[in-house]
């Protein structure tokens, strides 16, 4: 924590702070300052455009499928170490309350510790090398595709072989592929959306949808979780539901993604600023300003010399 201070005092001390928000009109009395972006804005946008809520849909459903397996991981983890290392001495406090022994605990700690190792070695690999050539070579649309289709196979697969082993190289393939493949697509389907879309929607997307999934999946898991076997059985059937609808949504997706780029289309545009003005449109008209001669400039006679001068049109 005290290097990450000393990180951000550098940051700052580099590039400086936020810009101050706070104006002065010409008699020297501080403007209006800009209203912040609420929270129901984001959400407003969310409700406004299906295309918003098919990427809430790709950012966020499948952590429900993340959490049913993970608990079933931990389940399937705690039984196979109770049975390898059972408390049977009376004088330990685990004896007869049903927890773990101390062989127990520090077998399933390690178990744990490898899972975070393999983990995130296989998502550095797969970010380095797969994430850029597997999009490069099937195009935005397949590979929107892949990641809900690969979770489908992976629920089946648990279904059929409930293992522990099986669990734990599906769950380490369901978050590695979440980072390498998941996280860049849905980055990229932001490509044809306003820049309100961009951080108001996408705000409320990876902070409240996110954890809200999460807590999705956990309802499910604490609604099946009286033994392993009945959560594989009935958490399965919620993953493989799930995983259905992401790979319908991502067929969806991918198609508007494609008409969007190629008409020029952007979500959320017709959204304006409190001034009447799109940002996008004012950025737009002041780098036009600037310019010396545009294309889309007419000419008009100078005052001073007579000379006709490029007199630059503002949209």
């Amino acid at each position: 924590m005290l290097i990450l201070q000393g990180t951000m005092k550098f940051y700052v001390s580099v590039y400086g702070g936020a810009p101050e928000t706070k104006k002065e009109d010409d008699n020297g009395k501080d403007g209006k300052k800009k209203p912040k972006a609420g929270v129901m804005e984001g959400l407003t946008l969310f409700w406004e455009h299906n295309y918003i809520k098919g990427i809430f849909a790709i950012s966020c459903l499948f952590m429900v499928e993340v959490t049913i397996v993970d608990f079933t991981m931990k389940v399937l983890a705690k039984e196979e170490f109770s049975t390898l290392h059972p408390c049977v001495n009376p004088a330990d406090s685990c004896y007869g309350t049903g927890g773990l022994s101390a062989e127990a605990t520090t077998a399933f700690t390690t178990f744990m510790g490898l899972f975070g190792q393999a983990t995130n070695t296989l998502s550095f690999f797969l970010s380095l090398l797969g994430t850029s050539a597997v999009i490069r070579k099937l195009g935005l649309r397949t590979t929107l595709l892949l990641f809900p289709s690969l979770c489908l196979i992976i629920i089946v697969w648990i279904r059929i072989n409930p293992t522990l082993w099986t669990v734990f190289g599906a769950m380490m393939l369901l978050k590695a592929c979440s980072y390498a493949l998941n996280n860049p697509t849905k980055e990229i389907l932001y490509q044809p959306t306003a820049s309100n879309v961009k951080y108001k929607a996408k705000s409320w997307i990876d902070i409240f949808g996110a954890r809200g999934s999460k807590a999705l999946g956990s309802v499910v898991t604490n609604a099946f979780s009286d033994s392993a076997t009945n959560l594989v059985a009935n958490g399965s059937l919620v993953g493989m539901a799930v995983a259905s609808f992401l790979i319908w949504n991502a067929r969806f997706m991918g198609l508007k993604f494609d008409e969007y780029m190629e008409t020029g289309f952007i979500v959320g545009e017709t959204d304006k600023n409190k001034e009447g003005e799109s940002t996008e449109s004012l950025e737009m008209a002041i780098s036009q300003n600037e310019e010396e001669d545009t294309s889309c400039a007419i000419e008009g006679d100078d005052d001073e010399t007579g000379q006709k001068k490029p007199v630059t049109s503002m949209v």
